[in-house]
C-alpha cells in the first residue's frame, strides 16, 4: 500500500468502538531491511512493487498513536509475518 498511515486511519473511521483490527503484514524492516535500496531498484525496472520498509515495532506504534490498543501480537521468526489484532479504544 502506498501511504499505510492513511489506511490505518480510515479503518479506525470505520470501525465501532471496541471493533478489531486483524492484521498479517511482512515487515520488511525485521531481518530485509536491505529492501530500502533494493525495493525502489526493482520498482523503477517494473520487477518489483512499492515497498515499503517498516517493522513491527514500527506498526504496532503507528496503531496505538491512532486509538488502536493491540490485543495480541505474534510472530514466529526473525523473516517472518506478523500477525497482529488491535482494538479501537473510546
Amino acid at each position: 500500500m502506498a501511504d499505510k498511515d492513511a489506511v490505518i486511519a480510515k479503518v479506525h473511521r470505520l470501525l465501532k468502538p471496541g471493533g478489531l483490527f486483524v492484521s498479517s503484514t511482512v515487515c520488511l524492516g525485521d531481518g530485509l531491511s536491505f529492501f530500502k535500496v533494493i525495493g525502489p531498484i526493482g520498482l523503477f525496472f517494473g520487477e518489483l512493487p512499492l515497498l515499503r520498509v517498516f517493522t513491527a515495532d514500527d506498526l504496532a506504534d503507528n496503531l496505538v498513536r491512532r486509538g488502536f490498543e493491540i490485543d495480541y501480537r505474534w510472530k514466529p521468526g526473525k523473516r517472518k509475518e506478523l500477525f497482529m489484532i488491535a482494538r479501537k479504544t473510546g
